[in-house]
């Protein structure tokens, strides 16, 4: 019946997790103080570019901690075990998406700006 419906395409892309994963794609995301430095600690430790955005697609979305009818709409994402955060969480305006909370995995992975930045600055 989906091949009906939607001329082959799967009914997938409508859920509301393949929908707010398409949008950073193509819209990206900013990112707060804490985040960006995490982020700049691990590719000074890995010496290689973050893969944030692909972290970010292999997430899972903590729907209980997310307010998808807040304003602005704000989203909890579960990262991959190897990012140095276990999750994010994202806000999304009509015009942009940016990292507003930041939880580390450990205190080892928080680098020495992550101890004096603020989320949200």
């Amino acid at each position: 019946m989906s091949v009906v419906l939607f001329s082959g395409r799967g009914c997938s892309d409508w859920l509301p997790e393949k929908r707010i994963k398409s949008r950073i794609q193509l819209d990206g995301i900013e990112l707060d103080a804490v985040v960006s430095c995490a982020i700049k600690c691990w590719e000074d430790e890995q010496g290689k570019a973050s893969p944030l955005e692909a972290w970010l697609l292999d997430a899972e979305i903590d729907w209980a901690l997310s307010g998808p009818r807040e304003m602005p709409q704000r989203y909890v994402f579960n990262l991959p075990n190897e990012a140095p955060l276990q999750s994010v969480e994202c806000q999304f305006s009509e015009t942009r998406g940016m990292i507003t909370a930041a939880v580390f995995r450990s205190n080892a992975d928080r680098c020495q700006c992550a101890n004096t930045a603020v989320a949200g600055e």
